[in-house]
């Protein structure tokens, strides 16, 4: 697989803000900011820049600069990298061969495209293909377009007290462990559920996983 592209290489100015996502970006001495790139600028010499608030008193990092908000920017000498922040309710996959439908794609050039099916091309090659919103349209990608995938994490307990998992059966939880790791359910709802009677496991175990999403059960839901 070809070497991930920075995820603003070949957009405009504007096209970086209209993402509208969050970005981590790492100075060349070490330190690290992140935030939503919010303000567009000019200064004296006509240079368009784009920047990151920083604190309550509006000061100002300057992340982007480029001739005009229609061209391709550059980043300052003391800026070292610029990466997406990736949601924390999502798994980064990052093998092409482990994506799963419903996954998230997420090309070298930075944009994010539902995956609706898989086919392996005749050289042996994962395909995935695509569907894209924009043009009510769908396009398949290889290795060499693929950087990453982002499959949301299921939701699980995450406190003691009742849950009501995908099947709508009752579960008395109680998490243990140094981690949280571990949690002790007693099933009291659907005897037909996959999981009957009491689990002692991983929170993230086939067990728990496989009845996901879970919600908090609220003592007048029927």
């Amino acid at each position: 697989m070809s070497s991930e592209k920075p995820f603003w290489e070949g957009k405009t100015l504007m096209e970086i803000q209209n993402l509208d996502k969050r970005v981590k970006v790492t100075m060349e001495n070490g330190d690290v900011f992140i935030g939503k790139l919010v303000r567009r600028s000019r200064d004296t010499d006509g240079i368009c820049h784009l920047s990151m608030q920083l604190d309550a008193h509006r000061t100002y990092l300057h992340v982007f600069s480029a001739e005009s908000s229609d061209t391709p920017p550059v980043i300052p000498s003391y800026v070292d990298t610029i990466e997406l922040v990736d949601d924390p309710e999502y798994e980064r996959i990052d093998n092409i061969e482990n994506v799963q439908v419903g996954d998230i794609a997420c090309t070298t050039e930075g944009n994010h495209f539902p995956v609706i099916d898989l086919k392996p091309d005749p050289l042996g090659d994962m395909l995935l293909r695509i569907r894209i919103s924009e043009i009510d349209g769908e396009y398949c990608i290889d290795s060499d377009d693929f950087a990453y995938a982002l499959r949301r994490k299921p939701k699980l307990p995450d406190h003691d007290g009742l849950w009501w998992d995908k099947d709508n059966a009752l579960w008395s939880v109680a998490i243990s462990g140094l981690d949280n790791s571990k949690l002790v359910a007693l099933l009291i709802g659907d005897p037909e559920s996959p999981v009957t009677g009491s689990v002692w496991s991983g929170l993230n175990s086939k067990h728990v996983t496989s009845q996901a999403p879970f919600r908090p059960a609220k003592a007048v839901e029927a």
